[in-house]
């Protein structure tokens, strides 16, 4: 199954680029500032006092024949998406249970411990855990696959469920910390017990109802099977959006007002700016460590991006506009709440302010993008939808 994102209406317009590293209200004024500057000084109008008719910059096409052909293979649940979705689901909640054919540790056992680390004497930050699975011959933690210091967990092997265990070792000379760094301490062990990692032709309705509020094995491949077949049915209903989006904006021809693309553009990245460049960081620095590119090239992608949403925008205001589209509360109310839920938004006030110069200027324009997506989404009821199976696909690939 494959999931695909829309570029216009399946959630929010202007997120692609966009990543949360939380915010700092001084250091995002401090951002804002330095953005609006750079605004003021390029005579950057807001895109919000930007007037204009939407006809007499987008000449519409037959938009309503729109046919769309998707691959069915794409949106069918196989056993082995089922399989690999319940290891998944062992892995993440419950991947060892306690193994009782011996009680001794083993240089290949997975050990549950709690330990607690010492430099003489006292307990230093970060070296203790409850509850840690432990790969003994990999020295690392068996969940994550994270490696311990060379030597952690040697003292392990010849002790028994239950025992409490001193076991020294010596941080590398280049370890990240300055304080631990080349120093010898001292880890105690508590032995919890000793694991056995789970594979699916071992659970049984046991186990899945502790982990999985599912009454039986069966009951679980069927739960899963049930959520696989919901997310390929929502992967099929963004394709068909997203490519009536494309048959839409091919049938019909946009050019853009003076001004509105620089005015938006320069909109996104004082977003961009304040939600990411927080204590102290600079935008050059944060593009540079995060996504290994510069200003400039930041700015050409956000500007090509950028132009494709507006001309996608301008296109579906026409057509709310000629179909007479109404705003309806309630359906932009739940729209709003779609949006803040599955975009990892604090709040609708949250969301608002992220796609505005301000909260009401941020929900004027979400009203508009929710009009755009209702049009959207009449246009993908009434358009002709076709599946092509595997066999027709590589045929027409070949003779190509």
């Amino acid at each position: 199954m494959k999931r695909k994102t829309t570029a216009l209406l399946t959630i929010c317009m202007i997120t692609a680029l966009a990543a949360g590293c939380g915010n700092s209200k001084k250091n995002s004024t401090d951002a804002t500032e330095s953005v609006e500057a750079g605004t003021e000084s390029g005579s950057v109008t807001a895109s919000a006092d930007i007037a204009y008719n939407v006809d007499d910059y987008v000449k519409l096409g037959d938009y309503m024949d729109v046919a769309v052909t998707l691959n069915e293979a794409d949106y069918q649940v196989t056993d082995d998406d089922v399989n690999n979705y319940a290891d998944q689901m062992i892995a993440y909640y419950k991947p060892f249970l306690p193994d009782d054919s011996h009680t001794v540790v083993e240089a290949d056992d997975f050990v549950d411990v709690d330990y607690v680390g010492k430099k003489d004497g006292e307990a230093f930050a970060g070296g203790s855990a409850e509850g840690q699975v432990i790969d003994v011959a990999g020295n690392c933690d068996a969940t994550s696959g994270n490696g311990y210091i060379e030597g952690f967990s040697e003292g392990l092997i010849g002790a028994s469920v239950g025992d409490t265990v001193d076991h020294e070792v010596t941080f590398p000379d280049d370890y990240s910390n300055e304080d631990l760094k080349g120093q010898t301490v001292t880890f105690t062990f508590t032995i919890n017990a000793i694991d056995r990692k789970v594979t699916r032709d071992m659970i049984d309705d046991s186990y899945v109802k502790d982990n999985f509020d599912s009454d039986s094995v069966d009951d679980f491949y069927s739960d899963i099977r049930t959520v696989l077949n919901q997310q390929a049915e929502s992967g099929k209903e963004t394709d068909i959006r997203s490519k009536v989006v494309d048959a839409v904006m091919d049938k019909c021809s946009v050019e853009l007002p003076d001004g509105l693309l620089d005015a938006r553009l320069e909109e996104y990245i004082d977003g961009f700016t304040k939600q990411n460049c927080t204590n102290g960081i600079t935008l050059a620095d944060y593009l540079q460590q995060n996504y290994n590119t510069t200003e400039d090239d930041f700015r050409k992608q956000c500007r090509t991006y950028m132009e494709d949403n507006l001309k996608q925008e301008l296109v579906f205001e026409a057509i709310v506009n000629k179909e007479n589209i109404q705003f309806d509360e309630d359906k932009f109310n739940d729209y709003i709440s779609m949006i803040v839920k599955n975009g990892g938004f604090d709040s609708e006030d949250t969301l608002y302010e992220t796609y505005g110069t301000d909260k009401e200027a941020g929900k004027a324009y979400l009203q508009k993008i929710y009009l755009q997506s209702e049009a959207c989404s009449k246009i993908a009821d009434q358009a002709d939808v076709t599946y092509e199976t595997e066999t027709e696909t590589v045929a027409d690939t070949e003779a190509s």
